[in-house]
């Protein structure tokens, strides 16, 4: 089964695939429940290099945005493109499927992929926070799947069910990633 690698080892190893992979990265608030995952596909690096912010990847991606909405967050209505930084994600209501989880917590998740063109950043980790390289395997869908339900499980305490639905959402939505057909 594929396996997730930590990103930052596997740069400092040189052992980050050019040819592709993707990439999961989370952002959990210290102070409550709330978090954003990013899933990030890329494909022919031409260069990676460390920035005081993060890894820039010199290539075209496709990156998705999941958000764990706890119940007791106060700017529930406010779109969550217009949400103040560290809980914004660059999408409105209508562009997202959402679950209302059964303790009101809600997981949004975008229906369409993002375009990445020329460059890319992966922010450093801090906290809890953390970015995984899974490399492309034939099984590469179904790893993400089980690491996504189990963080969503272990990391925001929904329900088995409901990590499991999440997941399964997301996934559906990282299918439709197109960096590796937009190649010639």
């Amino acid at each position: 089964m594929a396996k997730a690698t930590s990103l930052l080892k596997a740069y400092l190893n040189n052992a980050v695939p050019s040819s592709g992979a993707f990439i999961v990265s989370s952002f959990f608030d210290p102070n409550s429940p709330y978090a954003i995952y990013e899933v990030t596909a890329y494909a022919n690096v031409k260069d990676i290099f460390k920035s005081p912010e993060g890894l820039i990847f010199k290539t075209d991606g496709n990156r998705i945005h999941m958000l764990v909405e706890p119940a007791s967050y106060a700017q529930r209505f406010t779109e969550p493109v217009h949400r103040e930084q560290g809980k914004a994600i660059p999408y409105r209501f209508s562009e997202l499927d959402i679950v209302t989880c059964k303790k009101q917590e809600k997981v949004m998740v975008a229906k369409e992929p993002m375009s990445l063109y020329s460059s890319f950043t992966i922010l450093d980790n801090s906290g809890e926070n953390f970015s995984f390289l899974f490399h492309l395997t034939e099984d590469v869908y179904l790893a993400i799947k089980k690491f996504m339900a189990d963080s969503l499980y272990n990391d925001c305490n929904l329900t088995k069910d409901e990590s499991i639905e999440g997941a399964g959402l997301l996934l559906q939505s990282i299918k439709k990633f197109n960096v590796w057909s937009a190649r010639p």
